[in-house]
């Protein structure tokens, strides 16, 4: 999360709104989120002139615009403009996962975020990241589905295999700085704005065959504890 510290602290003077509702996607239960940020922000000369532009607001469009289409054609999916910043902008570009590219998206997170086991097609969890992780190589966050894939998959890696059986007991968005020692939630919160994602980890409190974990994911990165 270097390179978003590094933004928000350029930009910290600068308020930020939501997009119009039409252009910033919002959390629904059966999509995965992955927002790429715009790592054009604040390296723009890595990707444009400044003497071909007025300005600097038309130099930062040209190098945004040009991002989106590398990124376009990296990746070879659709993205959305969208704000992932509360109180400085952080532009990012949003693809959805769905059901077209991984049909059992919507049945696994109606069970998990339900808080009823889960005992068919756990396998499934890991077909799902397969879908995800190209994207790791850029600077990514995820929607509460996805990093609940992470945190799942962090739990098979954490006992050596896929359980048979796997429950959520608890979730929580958290305060992404916040360096306290995770505590599982113990109840099912409902997700975050879009618009703040930038800014908070996903907690989980997850059990599998028996064993209780707590599982934090911030962007990309994972870290899972028994208790």
């Amino acid at each position: 999360m270097g390179f978003i510290k590094s933004i928000r602290r350029l930009l910290g003077t600068q308020p930020s709104e939501p997009l119009p509702s039409s252009r910033q996607r919002e959390e629904k239960s059966d999509e995965i989120l992955i927002f790429v940020v715009d790592e054009s922000y604040d390296r723009i000369d890595e990707y444009v002139n400044w003497d071909d532009y007025a300005d600097e607001e038309a130099a930062t469009e040209a190098a945004s615009k040009m991002f989106l289409s590398r990124v376009k054609s990296e990746f070879d999916v659709d993205f959305e403009e969208a704000n992932i910043g509360p109180g400085a902008d952080l532009p990012a570009f949003v693809t959805v996962i769905a059901s077209n590219v991984a049909p059992l998206i919507p049945w696994l997170m109606a069970v998990f975020f339900t808080g009823k086991p889960i005992i068919d097609n756990i396998e499934a969890w890991r077909t799902i990241l397969s879908k995800i992780r190209p994207f790791f190589r850029r600077t990514v966050v995820l929607n509460r589905n996805g990093a609940a894939v992470l945190a799942m998959d962090a739990v098979f890696e954490n006992m050596g295999g896929i359980p048979k059986k796997v429950v959520l007991h608890g979730y929580k968005p958290d305060y992404s700085y916040d360096d306290a020692e995770l505590v599982a939630p113990m109840e099912i919160e409902d997700p975050m704005p879009t618009l703040n994602l930038s800014m908070i980890k996903h907690v989980f409190h997850i059990e599998a065959d028996g064993v209780s974990f707590v599982v934090a994911v911030d962007g990309t990165k994972v870290i899972a504890k028994r208790f």
